[in-house]
């Protein structure tokens, strides 16, 4: 069994490959969409696989009946993977569900079916708990690494302007500010301002 990649590994991970493919610095936007251009991954909108025979009936349920049942899925193709997702939904929620897949081609996770991603707690049905744990933390630390929130947070910019900082929804900052500390790191830094400059004054 592959151990489990730790938080430390991963934002390693995911500011190598930030410099490396994309050449980005950790408090820069990134596409996903050029990243998976990067490492020869195709993505396709739903619309796209009535080409390919999709039945239109179920390209309809899924844009318009029931537009919540998923938002994307990472595809086995022979030895690759490709991504269909959803372009009913909003641009900042399919930059965060092409970088989730993205993110278990990254660490080359094994699996034998398709993954599908509903846009709110990752993918459905993953081979492992763990693999979706690692997909959800690197894809997270691409998008809005830990120094970056931390930055942002210090500096007292709102879940909404770190938003727009990296092109993620308020909810998708939110996780982040708080998953990484970086609510807490901007409050302990008020703190210790706050009790500097009172010593000062005295």
């Amino acid at each position: 069994m592959v151990k489990k990649r730790s938080k430390a590994e991963l934002r390693r991970l995911a500011a190598e490959i930030r410099e490396t493919d994309l050449g980005l610095t950790e408090f820069q936007r990134l596409c996903p969409y050029r990243l998976a251009e990067e490492h020869g991954t195709d993505v396709y909108s739903l619309e796209d696989l009535a080409a390919s025979g999709c039945p239109l009936q179920a390209i309809d349920y899924f844009t318009s009946v029931d537009s919540e049942a998923w938002s994307a899925a990472l595809v086995p193709n022979g030895t690759g993977r490709f991504i269909v997702e959803n372009t009913v939904h909003l641009p900042r929620r399919r930059r965060s569900n092409v970088a989730h897949e993205m993110a278990h081609l990254l660490l080359e996770h094994e699996f034998d079916r398709v993954l599908f991603t509903d846009g709110k707690r990752g993918c459905r049905n993953p081979a492992t708990r763990e693999m979706e744990e690692e997909a959800a933390e690197l894809s997270g630390e691409l998008l809005l690494p830990a120094a970056a929130a931390a930055r942002a947070a210090v500096a007292g910019k709102t879940d909404e302007q770190v938003g727009d900082l990296f092109d993620v929804s308020t909810e998708f900052a939110r996780w982040r500010l708080n998953v990484t500390g970086a609510r807490l790191i901007a409050h302990r830094a008020a703190s210790k301002r706050a009790t500097t400059s009172g010593r000062t004054r005295r």
